[in-house]
């Protein structure tokens, strides 16, 4: 079994914003550390803040991925694996939006490594969909 990547290799010289793409799997790592190392930090609050809690965590996951794929689809349409038009069409990052970009206003309220995951993933997220509205053109 291959070890899982951990940073874009220079030999990939075909990976689209290496720079990114290592910046998310980084956050991505830090996250899933973060969510084993917490695994019962929702069940140890009381019921409204509990959802709300394990419901950030999801959207912080959602996020992450939602970027790791997009920049997956702009690696394979810059090898053209994928036509450019099909990625428009069917890979565009605005599709998780109504998740993505709500905010549960939990930053501030759990620990300062929870805090840095929701802001750090939101920003990533926003920025990475500014590119999407680059690369395809904002649809309304």
């Amino acid at each position: 079994m291959r070890p899982v990547a951990r940073e874009a290799a220079p030999e990939h010289h075909l990976l689209f914003l290496p720079n990114v793409f290592n910046e998310t799997l980084a956050l991505l790592f830090d996250a899933h550390q973060y969510f084993q190392e917490n695994s019962g930090l929702a069940a140890r609050l009381a019921p409204g803040p509990q959802q709300a809690v394990a419901g950030e965590m999801g959207r912080i996951t959602m996020r992450l991925t939602a970027v790791m794929a997009w920049i997956m689809v702009r690696r394979a349409v810059t090898s053209g694996r994928i036509d450019e038009g099909k990625a428009a069409r069917s890979y565009r990052l605005e599709a998780g939006d109504d998740i993505c970009i709500a905010d549960a206003g939990l930053a501030e309220t759990l620990d300062a490594h929870f805090g840095y995951l929701c802001e750090r993933s939101a920003e990533l997220y926003q920025r990475i969909r500014r590119l999407d509205d680059l690369a395809y053109g904002v649809r309304h």
